[in-house]
């Protein structure tokens, strides 16, 4: 079991971490889905991140001439919109590799430079996810924003022993989640897609999986030995501070985030995509106030060119100055 001292932990690299992880092995996750490795000196990457500079920075311009107040931002009820419509959509398909991605976004870890889908972050975030249950040992998880279920459903098959639980804003991801629910054995495009082997292809079944919002979480203080959150407080901007409150709440021993916190996107081009969205604006250095004391915090993981997920593993303490 980790231990920790209550004072913010200091940002590490991945191969530091207990989790038994290194670039290799995520790079090896993503492959897959990966069109093709290259370096920043490649006139098409380099033409991708002029591209991308130039948009974002078109919308920051838009965001000043409007004001900072409700230019570009959009509440929870677009949001849902957006995604139960996506979700419904696309259903598990963007997990199937195809022979080699046509269409592909830039990638950055480290000194690699990668075009790739979006599945191909997704992999590598979820064995982050399998290695921090792993070390963590939770008899109980819960998932705030578990759109599809995608990360829910395998990490129940990788351990059947732990009690899972989801929640889902949208009706769509709930749904696309269900009807895994109603197969004998995880689809086989999730089996292919599970980053480690699975010791119980049926124990996505039992799964409880609900429709709610991270705002009003619908269980009881301390529910949940383990609560975590990937890439999902991201669209919450406006109900961040209640989620986040909330999910300590729930939490009985650790709340585990896979996040673009400030510290990881405060410079370039993910500065500048964070301030034309009214992105996540949420910090590492600000989670005591929750009562959720930091114990591991990474950014040594594959983003987007204007995306840097940060890996916070935090113990469900005390607020500060309490």
């Amino acid at each position: 079991m980790p231990t920790a001292t209550g004072a913010p932990a200091s940002f590490v690299a991945l191969e530091k971490t207990p989790l038994g992880l290194g670039r290799a092995e995520l790079l090896a996750a993503m492959e897959p889905f990966v069109a093709r490795r290259t370096t920043r000196d490649d006139p098409a990457f380099r033409a991708e991140l002029a591209r991308k500079q130039a948009k974002t920075r078109r919308r920051l311009r838009r965001r000043r001439w409007l004001g900072w107040l409700r230019a570009g931002r959009r509440g929870q009820r677009e949001i849902e919109a957006v995604y139960d419509e996506s979700w419904a959509r696309k259903g598990f398909a963007p997990y199937a590799p195809p022979p080699r991605p046509a269409r592909a976004a830039a990638w950055e870890y480290g000194d690699d430079a990668l075009f790739a889908t979006m599945a191909a972050g997704a992999r590598a975030r979820l064995l982050v996810l399998l290695r921090t249950i792993e070390w963590l040992s939770p008899r109980s998880v819960l998932e705030v924003g578990c759109g599809n279920g995608v990360n829910l459903l395998v990490a129940a098959c990788r351990f059947p022993e732990i009690r899972f639980a989801g929640v889902e804003l949208t009706a769509g991801g709930v749904a696309v989640a269900r009807s895994a629910q109603a197969e004998a054995a995880l689809p086989e495009v999730l089996r292919r897609f599970a980053p480690e082997p699975l010791r119980d292809p049926g124990a996505h079944r039992r799964v409880e999986l609900r429709q709610g919002s991270a705002a009003q979480l619908p269980f009881e203080d301390g529910a949940f030995d383990l609560v975590y959150s990937c890439l999902a407080l991201e669209q919450m901007e406006e109900v961040r501070d209640r989620a986040l409150a909330e999910m300590a709440r729930v939490a009985a021993r650790h709340v585990v985030m896979l996040e673009p916190f400030v510290e990881s996107n405060d410079e370039g081009l993910r500065r500048d995509y964070r301030l034309s969205r009214d992105h996540f604006a949420g910090a590492v250095g600000d989670l005591p106030r929750y009562g959720l004391a930091p114990i591991l915090v990474t950014d040594d993981l594959p983003g987007e060119i204007w995306l840097r997920p940060c890996l916070a593993v935090c113990r469900r303490g005390a607020a500060e100055g309490a």
